[in-house]
């Protein structure tokens, strides 16, 4: 975070702020990581003077450390205070939708999907609409058009230039976070990375933002409530206050199937990988479910893992959200097996019917047969 942001987020919890809004400790450059960490909600301000006081002491500069948080504190009577809803009911706003009832403004976004499934496709896809502004994929009003941040975790921006030329986006509008240095590797874990991104965002002002993926774009790893919490809480606060929509690609974990692919299954918000703090954090979820086997995927083949598979089409549905009703969900069809970036046609999506199961298949036949019989039949015979 920027300084003023990290001054800001040590004032809100002087007052009060709910803990689960502000950002982690460990989005804090120092002094300011040490004074967050110091400080409590304060009584007054009286008190919350005397409490920066304490917190910036051992530093050299302490007063003007001092001076910089106080000169940010509200009046007295925003201490203590313990509004009705009514008071503060004209905080509020309705959602803001990027995508209505799909991708909101100011929170995140995940879309989940099993590996090969087209994940990244999808947001480029929706990133196109946005920069050129196309309408999105269920008909809604095309926003404006605006630029796109893409985080860049997985370290394939070969293969993104080449999609990206293949749909004839304008790549002027297109902006890639990417590691450090050809060594390294993004990890908004790290507080000089997440500085990097808070900075991006606050200077381009995207209209859409992509994470691909969480999995790679975090050190700490996703299994842990601790490590789930603070990546999400950044991502979260980032987007709260840049007004964001934040769409983050995210795997599932391994699921054991018997006689079909691990693919062969409906995507639900509990498939995604790693803590279900995950998909708690985020106010949407978005799921990618083939519907159709697909060849297992090798992790050690290049092919396998920079092209989707085009076997089956795909439903896209909003698998999880406490903002709207659930939208009707789409049908996604890639399209061209011969070129290297398949073109996205998506179509109303049509229930599949049932496949009778074995039980159901050999019922029918001993009824036919049995119908069939010109006398009766001894069990024996069957």
């Amino acid at each position: 975070m920027d300084p003023q942001a990290q001054l800001q987020a040590i004032v809100d919890k002087l007052t009060g702020v709910s803990p689960e809004t502000l950002p982690p400790l460990s989005a804090f450059d120092q002094p300011w990581h040490t004074i967050f960490r110091r400080v409590r909600r304060a009584g007054d301000l009286a008190e919350a003077k005397l409490l920066i006081a304490r917190a910036a002491l051992g530093f050299e500069d302490w007063e003007h450390l001092v001076n910089q948080v106080v000169e940010r504190l509200p009046p007295d009577e925003a201490f203590g205070a313990f509004p009705s809803l009514h008071e503060i009911s004209g905080q509020f706003s309705g959602v803001d939708w990027l995508w209505p009832y799909w991708i909101p403004r100011g929170m995140v976004t995940l879309l989940g999907a099993a590996p090969g499934a087209g994940k990244s496709l999808v947001a480029l896809d929706l990133a196109r609409r946005v920069i050129h502004g196309q309408p999105f994929p269920d008909g809604a009003n095309p926003c404006p058009g605006g630029d796109i941040l893409i985080v860049d975790a997985e370290g394939a921006p070969a293969l993104l230039n080449q999609r990206v030329q293949a749909w004839g986006i304008d790549s002027r509008r297109l902006y890639l976070m990417q590691a450090p240095n050809r060594a390294g590797m993004i990890d908004l874990s790290h507080p000089h990375q997440q500085k990097t991104f808070y900075e991006m965002c606050h200077r381009l002002e995207p209209a859409l933002v992509v994470i691909d993926s969480l999995g790679a774009a975090t050190a700490r790893g996703e299994t842990s409530l601790q490590a789930a919490r603070a990546i999400m809480g950044f991502l979260s606060t980032v987007a709260r206050k840049e007004h964001l929509a934040l769409l983050v690609i995210h795997h599932l974990r391994k699921r054991a199937t018997a006689g079909r692919a691990a693919t062969d299954v409906r995507v639900a918000a509990s498939d995604l990988r790693g803590s279900s703090h995950i998909s708690a954090a985020a106010r949407s979820v978005m799921a990618l479910s083939v519907l159709g086997a697909l060849p297992e995927w090798d992790p050690d083949s290049p092919s396998s893992r920079s092209q989707p598979h085009l076997d089956g089409p795909r439903r896209l549905e909003i698998v999880k959200t406490n903002l709207c009703r659930h939208p009707p969900p789409l049908g996604l069809i890639f399209e061209g097996e011969k070129v290297s970036v398949p073109t996205l046609r998506y179509t109303e999506y049509v229930e599949p019917s049932p496949q009778p199961s074995q039980t159901s298949l050999c019922a029918r036949w001993l009824l036919s047969f049995l119908g069939s019989a010109a006398e009766p039949v001894k069990p024996a015979q069957v």
